[in-house]
């Protein structure tokens, strides 16, 4: 029996030593990318047993990439051969937390292409030690060590989401994950995203990719900054979940109007800076709001707090019915200037002029009929009803 299998292992081992030779003979690589954050992005790649090559090319994908980015790189043929790209990240942006996907492709002296596994990581701010919380399919991150602020943050998104239910067309959160990033300071929020190419507008989301970006300063006032900040970014994650490749064609006064509306703790010069705008008649024509805001004050601010008033006025006068009808009506094709035909039956004018109506100045007899208008009309139908009795003829009593 022994020499039995002493024999299969010698056969064994003759058949394999040909299979380890041709797999010693086979490409091998390894592959690594490092970064600084928004300064550059350095690819390397180590390949063994490749025959000789003409090019060597690495491919980098992002989903804000129209295509995946190709980039002839320099070699020497020699074996192994040895790589190292860098990109610099002042020239390509990327969003902060984007998912990233790259590989390798080798050319061979007889047009035969080599192409190395794709890799995947996240361009994470690395600039911050990150802690992180989860619950269901939201992940939180934040910076330092107390732990009370990612429940907190957790506990406001289970707290909006049944109102954030009833304005849109979304049933909850997708099976998508979530992740909100805690800054620790409004700069370093600023910062990340100047680093990429975005403007400074206080908190942003990337809702194709599942992240939202928001600050929290200050313990004492952790709770109001985030009442305000996480509902206006969920309510941009949440249209994209119910719009997908038209969220492009939401209107913006109408992404932004249901996302200021969506805040617990409202901006309070909304209001003056609106009452003033239309005092002045200097309103803004909502066609111009359809796909970019003014970027300087107070033009900015006053698009803001339109776009929040004209979504509430349709909230008060149709319900939140129509909101949800407005939303499906972009993801069924329709656009700014046809969205509200659509969902009310009125053009976007007829529905500014209605609203411009609402909010104008009213006389002290105009507000007073408002206010007393039924009670003043009881007190006249019984004077009216008193002077009929009055004038009313006698009856004739005969004795």
């Amino acid at each position: 029996m022994k020499r039995h299998l002493l024999l299969f292992a010698g056969a064994l081992l003759l058949f394999l030593q040909p299979v380890a030779e041709l797999l010693a003979q086979q490409p091998a690589y390894t592959q690594t990318a490092e970064y600084e954050f928004g300064q550059m992005m350095r690819f390397s790649l180590l390949a063994k047993n490749v025959p000789p090559l003409t090019a060597v090319t690495l491919f980098l994908r992002a989903p804000e990439f129209p295509n995946a980015l190709a980039k002839a790189v320099p070699f020497t043929d020699a074996s192994p051969l040895s790589v190292t790209y860098t990109l610099d990240l002042g020239r390509v942006r990327l969003a902060p937390f984007t998912p990233l996907t790259y590989w390798w492709t080798l050319t061979t002296a007889t047009g035969e292409l080599l192409e190395t596994p794709p890799q995947q990581f996240i361009y994470q701010d690395n600039r911050f030690v990150w802690q992180r919380k989860t619950a269901a399919n939201v992940t939180v991150h934040w910076t330092g060590e107390e732990p009370a602020l990612g429940q907190l943050a957790l506990d406001i998104v289970n707290e909006v989401m049944p109102d954030l239910r009833a304005l849109l067309p979304v049933a909850d959160l997708p099976a998508q994950t979530l992740h909100i990033y805690l800054y620790p300071t409004a700069a370093d929020l600023r910062a990340a995203l100047r680093l990429a190419g975005r403007d400074w507008v206080g908190a942003h989301a990337h809702p194709e990719l599942g992240v939202i970006l928001v600050t929290a300063v200050n313990p004492r006032t952790a709770a109001t900054d985030l009442r305000q900040s996480l509902p206006h970014e969920l309510t941009h994650f949440l249209l994209y979940q119910a719009t997908g490749a038209q969220y492009e064609a939401l209107p913006l006064w109408l992404n932004e109007g249901l996302a200021t509306l969506a805040e617990r703790a409202p901006n309070p010069t909304y209001a003056l800076t609106l009452q003033t705008a239309v005092a002045n008649q200097t309103t803004l024509p909502f066609a111009q709001l359809c796909a970019v805001f003014p970027n300087h004050e107070p033009d900015v601010l006053l698009a803001y707090a339109q776009s929040e008033s004209l979504v509430r006025f349709v909230q008060a006068n149709y319900g939140n019915r129509a909101l949800k009808e407005m939303v499906t009506a972009v993801a069924d094709g329709a656009d700014c200037l046809t969205v509200t035909t659509r969902a009310l039956g009125q053009s976007l004018d007829d529905l500014t002029n209605a609203w411009l109506r609402s909010l104008q100045p009213r006389s002290f007899w105009q507000q007073a009929w408002l206010d007393s208008g039924s009670v003043l009309l009881l007190i006249l139908a019984g004077f009216l009803l008193t002077g009929l009795i009055a004038l009313a003829p006698g009856k004739n009593v005969r004795d």
